[in-house]
């Protein structure tokens, strides 16, 4: 493994945003070669004059779809890197990851590096949980550290942010779908396994993720979304990683 470019896709940057965002950016610059910045332009405006903004990045005005996976669709097409990852605005890398990703890439076959994340409180910044662990326990998995088919479909406290996917292979497996609400890395990764493609657990913590922040996607979903849809998405997702082709379902009562 060469060279990483990160993505990391805003929506609206108000107030603490543009904190948050620095504190995000920080952790990515000087561990990778290249930052893409991606969102409207009244997004992306104010973050492109903050002193903390280096040469090796470049901001992308998308006045267009916003959903995540439409968002790192776009920015995919400005990545000259065979490696890629997506950083949410309001996580951070840990310092040593990217070289920690590099030490373990040892297995050719492997298209995704997924890290330890550690889960914190966005109030008090205590950890709440950690992710990804699980394959590491033994008899989780068929391999220890590998991701699988049958246990993923069982299995849903996994994160895939801050992970480090091969380029190539995740445009040819046809990306992430922009219909898909809450589960499209879920349905991205089952598709990749029923396709024979592997991930790999890095056994080191990479990435902390603040879970349940107000405003996120994940509290947009939870306020918006009620148990009974969030199931159907999540039953959804596992018939329709048969298609690299996002079919546009949408969620009927």
């Amino acid at each position: 493994m060469d060279k990483v470019t990160v993505i990391i896709p805003v929506v609206g940057t108000e107030g603490r945003d543009i904190a948050l965002f620095e504190n995000a950016y920080n952790s990515a610059k000087g561990q990778v070669e290249k930052i893409i910045v991606v969102g409207p332009s009244d997004a992306i405006t104010p973050l492109k004059t903050l002193g903390t903004i280096d040469k090796n990045t470049e901001f992308i005005e998308n006045n267009g779809d916003t959903t995540y996976p439409a968002q790192v669709t776009l920015a995919l097409g400005k990545v000259d890197t065979e490696w890629f990852s997506v950083l949410e605005y309001d996580d951070k890398f840990t310092p040593n990851w990217f070289k920690n990703v590099k030490k373990y890439a040892t297995d050719d076959d492997v298209i995704g590096y997924l890290p330890l994340t550690e889960v914190l409180d966005p109030e008090t910044n205590e950890t709440l949980s950690y992710a990804n662990e699980a394959f590491w326990a033994s008899s989780f998995s068929e391999e220890i550290g590998y991701l699988d088919f049958e246990s993923l479909s069982e299995y849903l406290n996994f994160n895939t942010s801050g992970a480090v996917f091969k380029k190539k292979d995740f445009i040819q497996l046809g990306g992430l779908k922009s219909s898909m609400k809450l589960v499209f890395w879920y349905e991205f990764l089952l598709r990749a396994l029923y396709k024979e493609k592997k991930f790999y657990v890095v056994p080191k913590v990479g990435y902390l993720h603040t879970a349940n922040r107000k405003g996120s996607l994940t509290d947009i979903y939870k306020e918006t979304m009620s148990e009974k849809e969030i199931e159907w998405w999540l039953e959804l997702a596992k018939k329709e990683y048969y298609f690299p082709q996002d079919r546009h379902k949408e969620y009927e009562e």
